[in-house]
């Protein structure tokens, strides 16, 4: 396992001869995920100064395509020139966000700052879903990045701030962040424990032994599958966990992103990625499959009970304020009738009797 705790760049030989790894390399690898960049070897390795350019012009046209002719959906078709890499089956791109315009970096000493992503041509309205499910995170606990819709030039996004980054004197500097399919050396079709991927109990484990605050980040993590259990997202996986390594030596467990009630989508599985106890269904998980997750991670099932119940009853206190606070911002989102109903519901049946 290779830990990475400072900004870190590598160079590659065009010459190497699987050219089609190298040509995705030299066209993503310049601000992947965390601190690493990766580019070519002729080109210098330690830009001294970040450099942009405004992309609003660009983006407001690409926006205007997905809309118009949702086949062609890519949310910025010179993509391949920014040397961006974001993993995820979502459309996003990520961007440097100052004074409500977009840049994308010039060299490899240019960090972006955000992610946005757009409505979806498939998912309807699931840029609001996200946005409303970060809210509701958020104030039942969860440690969640800023976020928000944002309109641009008539187009509504979710704009993320970027947790892997840190902004010091002006500058924004990278952190090293690790998803845990990359900790426990899963390839990144595993992410899903049905697909041979890691279970809950494995993160739990992973998480306890690296975090340099093992017992929060270990606390935080039974809350996060909590949530997912309570408030319908079943796409909780592997690789939307990450540690990150702190410029001080430190690893914490990352804020929590990714957070859509899927459940209100029709066409997605409503299975969990992590089972419970050994039960997907999020419908029929009892106090029995909670105590049977809590033994394979070591915890006390009270422990783990209380943590339920303490969630849940958050959850059924908020979640009308966030509903009508998000919108007075925002208008109304028939949608979130369908979310709320499965929360409360899902929220009664883990506290019944």
């Amino acid at each position: 396992m290779c830990w990475i705790n400072s900004p870190c760049i590598l160079a590659f030989n065009r010459r190497f001869d699987k050219k089609d790894t190298f040509a995705f390399l030299e066209n993503f690898g310049e601000d992947c995920a965390g601190a690493l960049s990766i580019i070519p070897e002729s080109e210098d390795i330690l830009p001294h100064s970040s450099k942009y350019r405004c992309i609003d012009v660009e983006l407001q046209s690409a926006l205007q395509t997905i809309e118009s002719n949702p086949g062609k959906h890519k949310l910025y078709p010179e993509l391949a020139n920014a040397r961006l890499s974001i993993a995820g089956a979502q459309d996003k791109l990520p961007v440097y966000f100052d004074k409500g315009s977009f840049y994308l970096p010039l060299n490899s000493a240019s960090p972006t700052t955000h992610i946005i992503k757009p409505a979806s041509p498939y998912f309807h309205d699931i840029q609001r879903n996200e946005a409303f499910c970060m809210d509701l995170a958020r104030q039942v606990g969860l440690s969640v990045p800023h976020s928000e819709l944002y309109t641009f030039a008539g187009h509504e996004l979710f704009l993320i701030e970027r947790y892997d980054r840190l902004h010091s004197k002006n500058r924004v500097k990278r952190i090293h962040q690790e998803d845990f399919c990359q900790a426990l050396g899963y390839g990144h079709e595993k992410k899903y424990q049905e697909h041979g991927g890691p279970s809950f109990a494995q993160c739990y484990r992973l998480v306890q032994e690296v975090s340099s605050e093992p017992v929060l980040d270990t606390q935080d993590l039974l809350r996060w599958q909590i949530f997912n259990v309570l408030a319908g997202n079943s796409d909780g996986h592997a690789k939307n966990l990450s540690l990150l390594h702190l410029p001080d030596g430190e690893t914490r467990l990352a804020p929590f992103y990714d957070l859509v009630c899927t459940r209100a989508i029709e066409r997605i599985d409503y299975h969990l990625a992590f089972d419970v106890g050994g039960e997907r269904n999020p419908g029929v998980i009892t106090k029995a499959h909670w105590d049977a997750l809590a033994i394979a991670c070591d915890v006390r099932p009270r422990f783990l009970g209380n943590l339920v119940e303490e969630t849940a009853t958050r959850l059924q206190e908020n979640l009308a304020p966030v509903r009508e606070s998000f919108e007075a911002r925002f208008g109304a989102y028939p949608a979130l009738q369908r979310i709320e109903q499965i929360v409360t519901k899902q929220c009664r049946h883990v506290t019944k009797p």
